[in-house]
């Protein structure tokens, strides 16, 4: 949900942002790209033990030949953090995405005027890539990144391309980087 939180702020706060980084979102309302129902059903899924919730979590964040290795590496640690999370919190965050996707930003999306990076996973069955370009083409000057066979959390499958990608378009001056 960040993205859509940073949306949010850049639209009614702009004043407060000078450049913007949005990683695997969309623009909300009707304008976004949904992902499939039994990938939202699963999601929200908080049946079955911590592990089995980890394990089914962690295939809808990364493509499934990636996943069974992030399991196997992490997946007693997602389970724990699981564990821990009480069934209110993610109905509540549940009703906020959906929210989102009746009243998100996108018609005010052309107002923001800061240099933004949008960076997709071009395997994201969580929020569909496709979502990146509209993203792109509603915010003027803004650029796009697809990474390839990247999952939800493609940053974690590539955070050193990630990240060197971020440093360089936040070290870059605003000036040239301002839609015309």
């Amino acid at each position: 949900m960040g993205g859509f939180i940073a949306q949010t702020l850049a639209v009614q706060h702009r004043a407060r942002v000078d450049k913007l980084v949005l990683l695997s979102t969309d623009p909300g309302g009707i304008e976004a790209d949904l992902a499939a129902p039994d990938v939202w059903f699963k999601l929200i899924d908080a049946s079955g033990t911590p592990n089995e919730q980890a394990r089914r979590l962690l295939f809808l964040l990364f493509p499934n030949d990636v996943a069974e290795s992030f399991y196997q590496q992490f997946g007693d640690m997602v389970a724990a953090a699981r564990a821990q999370l009480p069934v209110e919190l993610l109905n509540r965050q549940a009703a906020a995405m959906d929210a989102w996707h009746r009243n998100g930003v996108a018609s005010q999306l052309r107002e923001i005027r800061v240099p933004v990076l949008i960076a997709t996973g071009t395997e994201d069955i969580a929020i569909p890539p496709s979502n990146g370009l509209k993203l792109v083409n509603a915010i003027p000057g803004a650029w796009l990144a697809q990474f390839s066979h990247g999952g939800h959390a493609f940053m974690a499958q590539y955070p050193q391309a990630l990240a060197d990608l971020t440093n360089s378009f936040l070290a870059l001056e605003s000036s040239s980087l301002r839609p015309v």
